[in-house]
């Protein structure tokens, strides 16, 4: 068993190298931890084949080690030692998916039954275990509470399907991560996946993308181009924020929705293409329709299948494993040690409120990796609220310093600039920047827009994450 690696976890001294000398006597390699930090820190540095670890240990103990293991994706067998008096928590942990416990006193004959026992885990089973793991950790399909659940269960059956999904939720809540489980799960999973985000590509551009051209169908199409769907043939293609389609061309992607097939501009006949469509929105489509800016026969063609995701503050118990899950991953991309939360670190993630939902969340813990200088992830590294230049002496506050158009639109402006003093983020001042020249013209989104040098389109992006982030748009637009 030279080849085999095992981790002994256990705050008392003797008791650790009594454990030590029984495994090497099996000629295995063994190595120790004196608590749960420790022994959480040596889990995701190096692949164990067996975990036995204590249950009670100071600072963090053994369940609570194993809970971090098994929310970082690691999947080793952890076997716990414990008390008559703690069975209670050892059969708890069996429940969440340890491998065995033993009790104390137990003589080295037990320690070596153990170890046997857990060998005897065909090699197929191993590598399962660590497909299975590599592959959740690829899809990012990180969650417990039970609502979640019941999303990723009905994806698997809608995957199965040829069925148009519209899948709905607030900016960074995952529709893409959903988008791409369904993709890989469905029969279209050998083909492409080709995600577009419908609100990134400019107006005038989109119908080509989309479509595809022929060569000379207008100035500068030297080469026949396919466009996405074609791209997609065969595979899966996510129309991300469906909802920033021009309406001029809503009527053309229904007939793509309903013939299956596609006609490049500048094309003689259209071509038969077997793409699945999915698409996300954070918009309500269902009043956008009744308003006349979306079609009323488009959004119920997309809408054959609808699923929705919630809000991470709705599903605060995801938070934790989407931590650890972060944290492991911006770990290892940044080539640093993969460190344990803080108690006041986690229950401030718990606590927050999360305006930007998954996405804000992996930001913030992909920052503390980077800015952390302790063997643990503190509060003080999370920087929730933003990041400001501690002790840094600045001169006077500097105010930034307004266009002569704007005074011109706004001349009240002049005595009410905008703030722009040290210790504020970039993206503060522009929020503020952005709502103040809306006030100031009365809400008008055209001369706001001008005012600001972007286009109304920019502009109406930058709206719907200020409302996803929880802040009162329409104030300004009155």
């Amino acid at each position: 068993m030279v080849n085999k690696n095992i981790l002994i976890v256990d705050d008392d001294d003797n008791m650790r190298e009594a454990m030590k000398e029984t495994v090497l006597r099996l000629n295995i390699n063994v190595d120790t931890a004196e608590n749960g930090r420790k022994g959480f820190e040596m889990a995701t540095k190096k692949v164990y084949d067996l975990i036995i670890s204590d249950m009670r240990m100071p600072e963090i103990d053994g369940l609570s080690m194993f809970e971090m293991l098994k929310a970082t994706g690691i999947k080793t067998p952890v076997c716990f030692v414990t008390a008559y008096g703690s069975v209670t928590g050892a059969v708890e942990a069996l429940k969440i998916g340890a491998y065995d416990y033993i009790l104390k006193p137990f003589s080295p004959e037990v320690i070596e039954e153990l170890i046997r026992r857990t060998f005897e885990l065909s090699e197929n089973n191993k590598q399962d275990i660590k497909e299975e793991a590599t592959d959740n950790n690829k899809k990012g399909t990180v969650y417990k509470s039970a609502y979640m659940e019941h999303v990723f269960s009905l994806a698997k059956d809608v995957a199965e399907s040829e069925a148009t999904v519209l899948i709905t939720g607030e900016s960074g809540t995952g529709k893409e991560v959903l988008a791409r489980f369904i993709h890989e799960n469905s029969t279209h999973s050998k083909g492409p996946f080709v995600a577009v985000n419908c609100a990134a590509i400019p107006e005038n551009l989109i119908e080509s993308e989309l479509f595809g051209y022929e060569k000379g169908a207008f100035t500068g199409a030297v080469n026949k181009k396919l466009g996405k769907f074609e791209s997609a043939d065969g595979g899966t293609i996510l129309l991300d924020e469906i909802g920033e389609i021009p309406i001029h061309l809503q009527a053309k992607l229904l007939r793509v929705l309903q013939e299956k097939e596609v006609e490049r501009l500048g094309a003689l006949k259209p071509s038969k293409i077997n793409t699945r469509v999915l698409a996300t929105t954070n918009r309500n489509l269902k009043e956008m329709s009744q308003e006349g800016t979306f079609r009323e026969d488009l959004y119920y063609r997309l809408n054959v299948i609808s699923m929705e995701l919630p809000p991470l503050r709705d599903r605060k118990e995801d938070v934790a494993d989407l931590s650890a899950f972060f944290i492991k991953k911006y770990s290892e991309i940044n080539k640093k040690p993969v460190k344990p939360l803080s108690d006041d670190a986690l229950k401030a993630l718990q606590s927050y409120e999360w305006p930007g939902n998954v996405r804000e969340l992996e930001h913030t813990i992909e920052r503390a990796v980077v800015l952390s200088k302790t063997n643990e992830i503190t509060s003080k590294d999370l920087f929730l609220h933003g990041i400001t230049i501690a002790g840094f002496k600045s001169k006077p506050e500097k105010q930034v310093e307004v266009k002569e158009e704007v005074r011109k639109a706004a001349p009240e402006q002049a005595e009410e600039n905008v703030n722009s003093s040290v210790g504020r983020t970039i993206a503060d001042v522009e929020q503020e920047l952005i709502l103040k020249t809306l006030q100031d013209v009365a809400g008008n989104r055209t001369k706001a827009a001008e005012i600001l040098g972007i286009t109304v389109r920019t502009l109406r992006n930058k709206l719907n994450e200020y409302r996803d982030m929880g802040i009162d748009v329409e104030e300004y637009l009155k």
